[in-house]
């Protein structure tokens, strides 16, 4: 990974707007473990079924958040990953409150990154992803 406060000025100051929208509060990367870390906070407007439980396109769309941040970060904003394919498994409900989402990057080609990410809250895994992403050059405004 390249220098993380360095992505990191350049996250923020490129941060897409629906990152509020599904909640995002802070990212981390642990340079030991290759993992990089997001934490969201869904508010109950993503919700179904009074309020309870976060609509599962939002719990997708926190996930590949997580796993292209991380190929953002790793190519320095130079490149925009583009999700060709993503799998979401449910394995439990999600309230509306903290979650956080570690992402890793399986295998990374010229033009084509593998990664995968888990979704968590209060220790309990709530959903996984894998995704394959086509590198496309950061597109200018």
């Amino acid at each position: 990974m390249k220098d993380l406060s360095k992505t990191q000025a350049l996250f923020l100051d490129n941060k897409p707007e629906f990152l509020d929208i599904l909640g995002f509060t802070k990212s981390s990367f642990n340079s030991e473990t290759n993992v990089y870390s997001c934490t969201f906070e869904p508010s109950e407007t993503l919700t179904h079924s009074n309020g309870t439980i976060v609509q599962g396109g939002f719990i997708a769309g926190m996930l590949d958040a997580a796993m292209a941040q991380y190929v953002l970060h790793l190519y320095e904003f130079k490149v925009t990953p583009l999700t060709l394919n993503i799998d979401v498994t449910y394995l439990l409900p999600c309230r509306p409150a903290e979650v956080q989402v570690t992402s890793k990057i399986l295998k990374a080609g010229k033009s084509i990154v593998f990664t995968s990410a888990e979704l968590f809250q209060d220790g309990n895994l709530i959903a996984t992803a894998s995704a394959t992403n086509k590198l496309a050059l950061h597109a200018k405004k």
